[in-house]
């Protein structure tokens, strides 16, 4: 027997209805907000990685599966969406489209992790990116987005925000921080010590304790903000209290990838027996276009993972509203299978979900079968309701049970359906 390969996992036919769930509500959103589906590659050339995430990433560091294709190039599986949308954005040409352009997509990603409850080595991911727009208000409805997104489960979330900077004060901030952390590298993890060279920022984000224990007196990327980037969070941090959006300031918070600048969040209110620590982030990644290569152009979004997001939803006790695909069952009791399954054409034209027997069971044994696919009509086809051209419908609802003509068949489900 070959079984499935370490960090990925089966969504199995009983379970798949959680997906549509969300999915559903992902689609719902879209309309409302106005965003446009955009679909990418699974992989792409490994630089696209390099020069997007960052090479201070642990993500292009530790985490990519990357190889050499017959042609001798190196290519990844890509192990988030944001980079692949941008370059499709630079080279599709739709910077020439009025903006913002509001795009989303639903995709797997591929991460070479430890494998551990809600990440996997291939996960999904459902992601917003929005071009074009360097205002607050632009980050705001990512904001509400996201808020309306976790209302429709019943959840109201916390954002964690914290705010990176232009590149001017970013500078500046680097600056100082890299005097701080200088003291203290030789007693700090070899991760930090590689941050340090790449992108010191990074080191903020060290999940090591006895590293954070050196950086709680750090100085502040809060306190370091040029006028513009300090008056643009004021009004984010202001326009979301007036929203009710809730949110706490995190200035440690970085985010795992190199190309965020601006506004930076994480999605809070996890119950603690979930074990995770966020349920997605975003921010502005205002360089991102023009380090891949394209015309400068403003760019803020989010990804979320969707089975740590339905994990997530099972240890809240969320209930999932199932599908139920099957209106009508057709009950054989003829050996006439053209006109079983005739019948069974002319229903599913009309739009309904019809099943029939297809494992040669009896008649009791069907209406059981019918049972526990929560069918309301069984439609039973005996030699005598062929022969007068009439079908005997059961309501499993309302436990009635009338004779018709078959003509009247589909007209009559739809009526009471």
């Amino acid at each position: 027997m070959v079984n499935i390969p370490k960090g990925t996992k089966d969504v199995l036919p009983y379970d798949s209805y959680k997906w549509h769930a969300v999915y559903k509500v992902i689609d719902k959103l879209a309309k409302r907000y106005n965003l446009k589906e955009i679909m990418t590659p699974t992989f792409e050339h490994t630089e696209l990685f390099v020069r997007g995430v960052g090479d201070s990433s642990d993500i292009v560091n530790k985490e990519m599966y990357t190889f050499l294709d017959k042609g001798e190039r190196s290519i990844t599986l890509k192990p988030e969406g944001t980079a692949g949308v941008a370059r499709s954005f630079i080279e599709n040409g739709l910077f020439n489209n009025a903006m913002p352009l509001k795009t989303y997509y639903k995709t797997p990603c591929f991460r070479y992790e430890k494998p551990q409850a809600g990440r996997l080595r291939e996960h999904h991911q459902f992601g917003v990116e929005m071009f074009g727009s360097d205002n607050p208000e632009s980050d705001i409805e990512i904001f509400m987005l996201l808020n309306d997104f976790f209302n429709e489960f019943g959840i109201s979330p916390t954002f964690s925000i914290n705010y990176l900077g232009c590149k001017e004060c970013n500078t500046v901030y680097k600056d100082k921080l890299r005097g701080y952390v200088k003291p203290y590298l030789k007693n700090m993890c070899p991760d930090c010590n590689n941050r340090y060279e790449k992108n010191v920022l990074r080191v903020l984000d060290c999940k090591s304790r006895e590293c954070q224990s050196m950086l709680v007196d750090a100085p502040k990327l809060s306190d370091n903000l040029c006028t513009s980037c300090a008056e643009k969070f004021d009004k984010i941090k202001q326009t979301m209290q007036d929203l009710g959006l809730k949110f706490r300031i995190d200035t440690n918070l970085v985010r795992g990838l190199d190309y965020y600048t601006g506004v930076v969040f994480e999605i809070l209110n996890i119950d603690k027996t979930s074990g995770q620590t966020a349920l997605g982030g975003g921010g502005r990644y205002n360089n991102l276009v023009e380090d891949l290569g394209g015309k400068s152009t403003p760019v803020v979004g989010f990804g979320l993972g969707i089975e740590r997001f339905i994990l997530y939803l099972e240890s809240i006790g969320y209930v999932f509203p199932e599908e139920n695909n099957v209106d009508v069952y057709v009950a054989s009791a003829t050996d006439n299978m053209s006109f079983i399954l005739n019948l069974a054409k002319l229903m599913r034209n009309a739009g309904l979900g019809v099943e029939t027997d297809l494992m040669a069971r009896g008649l009791k044994a069907q209406f059981k079968y019918a049972d526990k696919l929560s069918c309301r009509f069984v439609v039973i086809v005996g030699e005598d309701e062929m022969n007068a051209g009439e079908v005997t419908v059961k309501d499993m609802k309302a436990s009635t049970q009338e004779r018709i003509k078959e003509c009247q068949l589909v007209q009559y489900i739809l009526e009471r359906l």
